[in-house]
């Protein structure tokens, strides 16, 4: 188990071996360098612990348990949290600010705490195995390599990813094999385990002045940064020359006496993000490194990222990610990222959209109905029906058209109806409902449920999942600051309004750092992180991956039979998904 996650800690291992428990971990030496092997136990021997992930706040931690009689052996971040769980069980998570899943073992009870941190930077896998243990890795194929789980596919999951270009972070693709989600915990006694979500985003607005907010803004955003920057090995950033990197880097060097080593990547000829970098490192003289991708072999890195990342991952972004994690990962071991910044300050197009619909619900409601229409058959007694479905919806949620109602309830959804070929509906329909972890709770309405949904189902079920696996292959940590806990929820208490209008997006941020950026990146409009994949669709090693999976044998075609008759009418990200 620990030689398949080498990749994710390859400056040691190590493993203990007690009764009714076994840890493992391959270790990414970060912070006490010498003194931090693990698995680690506290100084009375009783709890063990693995982490994956990083404590920022965990000297101001420590100098609070040791007035409290502590004791510790080490300059290590994991062995504040044994104490921390020593003395507050539990709740000991809401004064951890930081990236982690760990597991935690009680000597004396026979039970496994397990907990992951907010938004689920890091990942957390466990399936009971076929003797009845408890078996548990940062990724499935930690878990398969223990001989003791043997994945099954689920179907209701496929359909899952087939709606949402992911698989939602409540969820495997595989029945057998669970997640545990952002900001729970778990408990296994032996025989049976519970998990429990211990903190959800509350979007709960309150009063403030413009100028006060952008001020609070920018000292949490200099606390963020500040905090993550901890490590005993060099720091640098990925830098796209988007707003929120560059933010991240103009931060990073205000806080740092030497220049910040900044990476970047482009592709040759297609649109390009390196002069914005530059223009953003030049600025602030950072230590700036850029690779030029070219036409890389798509085909190829599509089969390793497959064997990376355990589960169907439709975020072509993941190739560049992976590109500029590679190169990164010979100069530093830690980059900060500007992963979060849309999701927390609304930067994505379709905000001003929802913000339209909530001033004019009854016309936007009209456009929405004539754009899912459009894109129906014209005749037939099921194009009515999807017609009627249609105008449900929109009449009825014209605040909540997030990514759940564009691509799920939209009828242009019926592809994953015909690709199963059993329009009569016996593979289940993916539906997100209350008791689902994204599902916003009653008291958030209007815009706010769209930012729950992108905060508890975009974020980590695309974004950090594609950020981790793609980094953590070349055994490189990224941390995101904007996702630290105190910044996100005073973002979370913010009227709407300050983030986004209809007509402009990310409104506060923008005016508490853009005189952060150079003019070339003040002027640019909202890219992504997004690769030239309608081009690479076209490539001769695409397109031979694209007859292998769909020929006659293949297991695409077995699980998907209707695949050939709906290919011909399938834009290029959905055939990207396939």
């Amino acid at each position: 188990m620990i030689g398949v996650l080498r990749h994710r800690g390859p400056d040691g291992e190590g493993a203990v071996y007690l009764p009714d428990c076994a840890l493992g971990q391959a270790r990414l030496s970060i912070i006490d360098i010498e003194g931090g092997a693990q698995p680690m136990a506290d100084w009375t021997g009783r709890y063990h612990i693995t982490l994956n992930g990083e404590i920022y706040n965990y000297r101001e931690l420590k100098q609070d348990l040791l007035e409290r009689g502590h004791r510790f052996r080490t300059q290590s971040d994991t062995e504040v949290i044994l104490a921390a769980y020593a003395e507050w069980g539990p709740a000991c998570l809401d004064r951890l600010r930081g990236m982690f899943s760990f597991a935690l073992w009680d000597r004396e009870t026979g039970r496994l705490f397990a907990a992951r941190d907010l938004f689920g930077e890091k990942p957390f896998y466990y399936a009971v195995g076929s003797k009845g243990w408890l078996v548990f890795g940062s990724e499935i194929k930690a878990l398969v390599a223990s001989q003791l789980v043997h994945p099954t596919l689920s179907r209701p999951a496929v359909e899952a990813f087939l709606a949402l270009g992911y698989v939602p972070p409540s969820r495997t693709i595989y029945e057998n094999v669970e997640v545990l989600p952002p900001a729970h915990y778990l408990v296994w006694d032996g025989r049976t385990f519970r998990t429990v979500q211990y903190w959800r985003p509350r979007l709960q607005t309150r009063a403030i002045a413009f100028d006060e907010a952008a001020a609070q803004l920018r000292t949490l955003v200099h606390q963020a940064v500040r905090r993550q920057m901890v490590a005993d090995v060099p720091v640098g950033a990925f830098l796209s020359g988007g707003h929120d990197s560059s933010t991240v880097v103009a931060v990073m060097q205000a806080e740092s006496a030497a220049p910040v080593k900044t990476f970047s990547v482009g592709f040759g000829d297609a649109e390009s993000e390196l002069p914005y970098a530059r223009s953003v490192a030049a600025r602030y003289r950072t230590e700036h490194h850029e690779i030029d991708a070219g036409a890389p072999p798509v085909g190829e890195l599509l089969h390793v990222l497959a064997s990376q990342q355990d589960e169907p991952q439709g975020d072509p972004s993941a190739i560049p990610t992976y590109l500029v994690s590679q190169y990164a990962s010979r100069h530093v071991k830690v980059v900060l990222t500007g992963d979060g910044g849309d999701e927390m300050f609304g930067g994505y197009a379709w905000y001003p959209m929802l913000a339209r619909s909530e001033e004019r619900p009854a016309s936007t409601a009209r456009w929405l109905l004539l754009r899912a229409a459009a894109a129906l058959p014209t005749a037939g007694s099921a194009a009515l029906i999807r017609r009627a479905r249609a105008m449900r919806i929109a009449l009825r949620w014209p605040e909540m058209v997030t990514r759940y109602f564009e691509y799920v309830l939209d009828p242009r959804g019926d592809y994953r109806y015909r690709v199963w070929g059993d329009p009569g509906g016996a593979v289940p329909r993916f539906r997100l409902g209350p008791a689902d972890p994204a599902w916003p709770a009653d008291g958030e309405q209007g815009m706010n449920r769209a930012f729950y949904f992108d905060l508890t189902s975009w974020l980590p079920g695309d974004i950090l999942v594609k950020v981790d696996r793609t980094a953590m292959a070349h055994g490189l940590e990224t941390r995101p600051p904007f996702l630290d806990r105190d910044l996100a929820e005073f973002v979370f208490s913010l009227p709407v309004q300050l983030k986004v209008t209809p007509n402009a997006t990310k409104i506060l941020y923008r005016h508490a750092f853009s005189d952060y950026w150079p003019d070339k990146v003040q002027a640019r409009e909202k890219r992504g992180f997004a690769p030239p994949f309608r081009e690479w669709m076209t490539r001769p090693d695409v397109q031979g991956l694209l007859r292998e999976v769909r020929s006659d044998n293949s297991k695409l075609r077995d699980l998907l039979p209707g695949l050939e008759d709906v290919w011909s009418d399938l834009d290029e990200k959905r055939r990207w998904f396939l």
